[in-house]
């Protein structure tokens, strides 16, 4: 999570690419993640790294992200 006084200066992007780096440097196939429906920046964010809706449905008040890992 990014202090809301932080946001949208791209910290939360390059943490996410620092994570994607350093599983596929390691064992991991796949990184599920999951974000409030409300919070569209954070689902346009995922998606612009890949992370594809793991289900149509919302679980857990969350939507479901998987991005796989080659």
């Amino acid at each position: 999570m990014i202090d809301h006084k932080h946001q949208g200066k791209g910290y939360g992007k390059a943490a996410m690419e620092t994570l994607i780096q350093l599983m596929s440097g390691s064992n991991c196939t796949r990184i599920m993640i999951g974000h409030r429906p409300d919070n569209l920046i954070a689902g346009r964010m995922y998606e612009a790294l890949g992370f594809l809706k793991a289900s149509e449905k919302v679980i857990e008040g969350e939507i479901v992200r998987l991005l796989q890992i080659s």
